[in-house]
Parts: structure tokens; C-alpha cells; sequence
């Protein structure tokens, strides 16, 4: 299994943005007194963890960069609606491409949250 930190600013409160208001589930939080501030959000089944932004993960230079040349690809299993979570994320105001219908039928749209880029997508349901 492969398992994606992103470096935040506060990772508590990313996972809580997360969670509060784009609907995605919290696995586990550190607590807030922790030396070590680490967060896991699930959404459809796909783990994201958020990690501290410390100069080791993520340099002084490199943030205005985050996030740059990588986008987290998650596809949805069949029963999670997407039309509710682009809603939700739409709402919200972090889609940067809309909800759309690939030519080979995946249903996809992307999100820019934290400053980074994410692909939310499911297979089509066969009729």
C-alpha cells in the first residue's frame, strides 16, 4: 500500500477542513500537544496523510511551490456518489475543473485543496 503525507501548516486543522467542510472521514489525529503533529483523512476509501511543514519536508523556498508537478489520484468505489462529494467540494469552493465524463467513461473532477491538486474519480455504473 502506498500512502501519501502531505507537509501542512497545521496539520489538525487541514484534517479538520478536510473533514468539517468537504466531508471526507477522520481516521486518526495526533493530540493537539503531540511533538509530532500527524493526521489521516479518508475519503471513499483512499487514506491521505497530513504532516507537519517543517524545514525538512517542506523548505522556506519551496512554499509557494507546494504541491507543484504532483496531483493525488483518487478513485472512488461504486456506491460513494460523486455528484455529492463535487457538490460538497464545489460548495466549497476548492474545484478547479468540473465535474465531466471521460471518452473511456470515468467520471471525474479536481480539486485544488491546501494548495494541493487532487483528481476525485469513479468508473461509470453499469446499467
Amino acid at each position: 500500500m502506498l500512502s501519501v503525507i502531505l507537509a501542512c501548516d497545521d496539520p489538525l486543522e487541514t484534517a479538520g477542513l478536510f473533514t468539517s467542510l468537504l466531508g471526507w472521514n477522520l481516521v486518526f489525529a495526533s493530540p493537539p500537544d503531540a511533538d509530532d503533529l500527524l493526521a489521516c483523512v479518508e475519503l471513499g476509501g483512499a487514506q491521505v496523510m497530513l504532516g507537519s511543514a517543517g524545514p525538512e519536508f517542506l523548505p522556506e523556498a519551496a512554499r509557494a511551490h507546494r504541491g507543484a508537478g504532483a496531483e493525488i489520484y483518487i478513485r472512488l468505489p461504486p456506491g460513494v456518489s460523486i455528484d455529492a462529494i463535487h457538490t460538497r467540494h464545489a460548495d466549497a469552493g476548492v474545484v478547479t475543473r468540473e465535474l465531466e465524463q471521460r471518452a473511456w467513461g470515468e467520471w471525474v473532477f479536481q480539486a485544488r485543496i491546501e494548495g494541493y491538486r487532487f483528481m476525485i474519480a469513479q468508473e461509470p455504473v453499469d446499467s
